[in-house]
């Protein structure tokens, strides 16, 4: 492995770090991950930390997990990926049958996503598509709740609120209806729980 000064000098040259403002990032020595085990990740300096957030929440099930690294291993010695484009393949046949067997009643199709951003733009657009095949072609505005996040593409950014992530495009995202959460902590003065809700 390549020494941890050398690491961090690349991160802090050739890497651009998501939702983090990189003047702060580069005032300090990066943390670098090498490896990880469980809800245990080790730096290249060998120190141990909890991963809290499930490396946001990728794996939910701990890092090396071995029956999920025995079946990853298992796929990629037959085919890494192969396209739902005008073609099908087992494995997404298979989980498909399994996941619809679980499903509640009336869900009866499987559309696969890559990530929860990606999966919310593909909700937009069913839901955008069914009003057009409905013949309803006027019912293209969504509602979102103010401090809402549903991921970093223009569509999920669109349709979630957080001033955080919204005031850099909010120009370039369809406009949607902002409506205010129900939370008890934060109800008027004057409010019984029951009515701010």
């Amino acid at each position: 492995m390549t020494d941890p000064a050398t690491l961090a000098a690349w991160d802090q040259r050739y890497l651009w770090h998501p939702f983090t403002q990189m003047a702060d990032w580069l005032a300090e020595e990066p943390l670098v991950i090498a490896e990880a085990e469980g809800c245990t990740l080790v730096d290249t300096r060998g120190r141990h930390y909890l991963d809290g957030v499930s490396s946001l929440w990728c794996n939910v099930h701990g890092h090396r997990h071995p029956a999920l690294d025995a079946a990853l291993r298992d796929q990629l010695a037959r085919v890494a990926h192969s396209t739902l484009l005008g073609l099908a393949n087992v494995p997404s046949i298979e989980l498909a049958r399994a996941l619809i067997e679980i499903a509640p009643r009336g869900l009866t199709r499987v559309f696969y996503s890559d990530a929860g951003a990606t999966a919310v733009e593909a909700a937009l657009r069913l839901a955008l598509q069914y009003h057009q095949l409905r013949g309803e072609p006027a019912r293209t505005r969504f509602a979102s709740l103010v401090e809402a996040y549903h991921g970093d593409t223009l569509g999920a950014v669109g349709v979630g609120y957080s001033e955080t992530f919204h005031r850099f495009v909010a120009g370039a995202v369809a406009p949607a209806v902002r409506l205010t959460p129900p939370h008890v902590f934060r109800w008027q003065r004057g409010l019984d729980a029951e009515a701010a809700l």
